[in-house]
């Protein structure tokens, strides 16, 4: 699957709050996530085939045979890297920027400090062994945070957040 098919399987609000509450869940069923989102069954079935030929997630049977269960496929998560023609492309470019511009969309007034919200946006200039560091470094701490979030969802303790980082290549004319 392409760079640009991959991010065409997010550009749906609804993917994206799926892909966050499985995340959260780390494992649901159709009805149970459907229920969770105020959304039709069918509607989320539908997107949930999406995420799943784009890599996102992955099922398992339970042990009804008529019980699909759903999770974050962690080791796709993350894109792998394009073909260099590809990223190079000006419709790449295009989709990777609007899906961002949509997920900057989401946060509300970052100003709002009873909401506890944290934005970081920008255009850093790196090498690629610093990307590459920096890269390593968002991963270590990713880690760490889903370490956190299992413990307290097993527990019961804390708030639901969406958590999101991106390091992708910026267009020439952001320099």
């Amino acid at each position: 699957m392409t760079e640009m098919s991959r991010l065409k399987a997010l550009s749906h609000p609804l993917r994206l709050q799926i892909l966050v509450l499985l995340d959260a869940l780390s494992e649901a069923r159709t009805s149970d996530l459907a229920s969770q989102l105020g959304a039709a069954a069918n509607k989320v079935s539908y997107h949930l085939s999406i995420l799943e030929a784009g890599g996102f997630i992955g099922k398992r049977v339970g042990d009804d045979a008529r019980e699909t269960w759903w999770s974050v496929n962690e080791d796709k998560i993350n894109p792998p890297q394009p073909d260099p023609a590809e990223r190079e492309s000006e419709d790449s470019r295009a989709a990777s920027l609007a899906i961002l511009e949509y997920l900057r969309s989401l946060v509300p007034d970052v100003t709002d400090e009873d909401k506890h919200q944290v934005v970081m946006l920008g255009v850093v200039f790196l090498t690629p062994d610093q990307r590459k560091e920096v890269a390593s470094q968002m991963s270590e701490m990713y880690g760490r945070i889903r370490e956190l979030s299992t413990k307290n969802h097993e527990s019961g303790e804390g708030t639901l957040y969406a958590l999101g980082a991106q390091l992708l290549p910026a267009r020439p004319d952001q320099r």
